[in-house]
């Protein structure tokens, strides 16, 4: 999963502009192996991951334990609809986490909710106009929305500065909202 999700992950850290002392954020961080590329431009910063798998999470802890025991990565167990945060983080993103989310306008207030004022967040989807995709994935498991659905979710869900980025990265169409609050 590391190798096939690279590309759109390294689009996401392209689109952050991460600074060295960025608090940052991943929802669904999986193998965490994202987080950990991320880490090399955020020396001085915080780097926080949250994936509801237990396999997923064990699995991140060992992948990156020198970075888990330097304190350079946290990883949590949990679910993006309620995010065990007080402090706020000044950049968070997710990849290929939006068609799981039933309701998704609860995740991404929650999203907004631990994010500074002026934070930046960045999602990366396969859109709806993708027809591949919506045609090899079962929608009993995705929940794939258009494009415009998903900036409008995001748009409700609190965050302004709304701009969409459109790529396609290998075979596959995607989309990334990038957006802030205020």
């Amino acid at each position: 999963m590391a190798r096939e999700t690279a590309a759109e992950n390294d689009v996401v850290l392209e689109l952050l502009t991460l600074a060295p002392d960025d608090r940052v954020l991943e929802i669904g961080c999986g193998h965490g192996e994202t987080l950990a590329r991320a880490a090399k431009l955020v020396p001085r910063g915080s780097l926080t991951g949250i994936d509801f798998s237990q396999v997923m999470h064990r699995h991140a802890i060992r992948r990156h334990r020198d970075l888990v025991r330097e304190g350079r990565l946290q990883f949590f167990l949990g679910n993006s609809e309620r995010l065990p945060f007080v402090d706020p983080f000044d950049k968070a993103y997710a990849v290929h986490t939006v068609y799981f989310w039933a309701e998704p306008l609860d995740h991404l207030r929650e999203i907004r909710r631990v994010l500074k004022p002026d934070g930046l967040f960045v999602l990366g989807f396969r859109p709806a106009e993708d027809e591949r995709f919506g045609a090899t994935f079962p929608s009993e498991v995705y929940r794939i929305r258009p494009e415009a659905e998903v900036v409008d979710l995001v748009r409700r869900a609190g965050f302004d500065e709304i701009k969409v980025v459109a790529r396609t990265v290998g075979r596959k169409r995607m989309s990334f909202v990038s957006a802030t609050g205020t």
